[in-house]
């Protein structure tokens, strides 16, 4: 059985981190999808904001919900690594959390259009004691360090068709969400303030860095289907 979800307002704020930072988190069979950059090789990471609205079933409709996710390969697959994921419903977050980690958690998004599509978007959150705040605005963006052009770095970030997920137990193994979403078109925007512990406390990144992403895109709204999780040997 496949879930749609219509997202909307999805706000993808990205950092670069050299590889040896994220050892920790990959799973057996999981690499990095590094790129080379003028700073040399990095790794990219990305917390993403979203809401949720028409979905089937239905009891996944009407929540919102953060991901903390790294981009990564298995074989020659492209995808994310879901680290973790906050959704705002309990009964949305009991079904996701068949799939990734997930967990019920306080998240609220505001937008602000007044001045221009996507002037101000700001989201709170909070899973026990953990703690996420961003506000971002949309602003003009011509160049990606490391990618060729503009449309190949939206498509690295955001066409990502695997997400992976390793269990909490080792023999639990690895399992992956095959997606299909149309390609998007993301309006480029800057980050004005950032705070997020979930990477902090894990020591891969300092606050001093969350606070300053190397980029962040935000898509109005995209049509998002989800199948079942496969385990992966």
């Amino acid at each position: 059985m496949a879930i749609g979800l219509k997202l909307r307002n999805l706000l993808y704020v990205i950092h670069t981190v050299p590889p040896e930072r994220l050892a920790s988190v990959l799973p057996p069979g999981i690499d990095l999808d590094l790129r080379d950059t003028p700073a040399g090789p990095r790794a990219f990471l990305a917390t993403v904001a979203l809401e949720s609205g028409a979905a089937f079933p239905y009891v996944l409709s009407g929540f919102r919900q953060v991901n903390y996710r790294v981009y990564v390969r298995h074989n020659s697959e492209p995808g994310v690594l879901f680290i973790r994921s906050w959704v705002s419903a309990r009964a949305a977050a009991a079904v996701l959390s068949l799939a990734i980690p997930t967990e019920h958690a306080a998240v609220e998004l505001a937008i602000d259009d007044a001045a221009g599509p996507y002037s101000h978007y700001e989201v709170r959150a909070q899973a026990g004691d953990h703690k996420l705040h961003l506000e971002a605005s949309a602003a003009p963006r011509d160049s990606y360090p490391g990618f060729a052009s503009a449309a190949e770095a939206v498509h690295f970030l955001t066409h990502r068709l695997n997400g992976f997920a390793a269990g909490a137990h080792p023999k639990t193994g690895l399992s992956v969400i095959r997606v299909s979403h149309p390609a998007m078109d993301p309006i480029p925007a800057r980050v004005l303030a950032a705070s997020a512990d979930q990477w902090t406390l894990a020591g891969i990144l300092t606050p001093e860095e969350v606070a300053r992403p190397w980029a962040a895109l935000i898509q109005p709204e995209t049509q998002f289907d989800m199948n079942l999780p496969e385990k992966i040997s």
